[in-house]
């Protein structure tokens, strides 16, 4: 760095903080500019015979208090807004991973009640039967624990998002009317309510859908078991009732939890 380069470095640094100073002293304040062994230096007091004086006016004698003043802003809200966001992302990303394993969980029962309505009416048969219906159970079991384990997550984030302070960003508050506000949350307790709706009509759509397929299963286990064929069938058949029960039952909780939390929400906007 030469001497040139070195002077308009130190300029950079030493001439702000005696503009702040000024600030805080006086509308005008006085600077002196000296130059030793080719570098310029600035100071409040003369510093050589070569001294130049420098007024410098003070442009906004309130700009020192704002500085201070930005200092000490409270970001809490807006930190607050920005895990809000991030909280209700979370949240859909956890509800699209239910609705893929609920998904996922009808697909491989179906796929292996197909099978089990291809198999003979043979011991053999009745074996294979068994064994697909301990499939079924074991696959309803297992994607129940996947998505109890979802239903925790979206739980705890928002028991965060409730415990958060008021989370709105401070600019919308200042340009949302209060009317606005009034009518979004109107519009919100509409969509609420109609997404209840809905979610109770496929509760109601699971709840026949199970009726159905048990009532089916009972059907064919009505005869007594007259030999060990037909007494193997009937075991299976009850395990694929658990199976179907258990299925059902996750999917009708899923849409039990959703209905809840939007019930929770429509309470906190009426």
């Amino acid at each position: 760095m030469n001497q040139y380069q070195y002077a308009i470095f130190k300029f950079k640094i030493v001439l702000p903080c005696l503009i702040a100073l000024c600030h805080v002293s006086s509308l005008h304040a006085t600077v002196y500019q000296c130059e030793k062994k080719g570098v310029v230096e600035f100071s409040q007091f003369p510093c050589g015979d070569d001294a130049k004086l420098i007024s410098v006016k003070e442009q906004n004698p309130s700009l020192s208090s704002q500085i201070v003043a930005n200092e000490n802003i409270d970001t809490s809200g807006v930190d607050s807004y920005i895990r809000t966001r991030q909280i209700d992302a979370d949240i859909q990303q956890h509800q699209d991973k239910i609705d893929s394993l609920s998904e996922k969980m009808n697909q491989q029962i179906a796929a292996l009640g197909e099978q089990s309505d291809a198999q003979l009416n043979n011991l053999s048969g009745a074996k294979k039967e068994t064994a697909i219906a301990n499939q079924m159970t074991s696959i309803s079991e297992r994607y129940n624990v996947l998505i109890a384990r979802e239903q925790r997550d979206i739980d705890r984030l928002l028991k965060e998002k409730h415990a958060l302070p008021a989370s709105k960003n401070t600019s919308e508050i200042d340009q949302q009317s209060t009317q606005s506000k009034g009518i979004d949350s109107f519009i919100r307790s509409q969509e609420i309510k109609r997404d209840v709706e809905q979610r109770q009509s496929k509760i109601d759509t699971y709840q026949a859908q199970m009726d159905r397929q048990i009532a089916a299963l009972e059907a064919q286990a009505k005869e007594q078991p007259n030999n060990l064929t037909d007494a193997t069938f009937d075991n299976s058949l009850s395990r694929k009732m658990s199976a179907l029960t258990s299925k059902y039952a996750t999917l009708i909780d899923v849409e039990q939890h959703q209905i809840d939390r939007l019930l929770q929400e429509l309470a906190s906007i009426e």
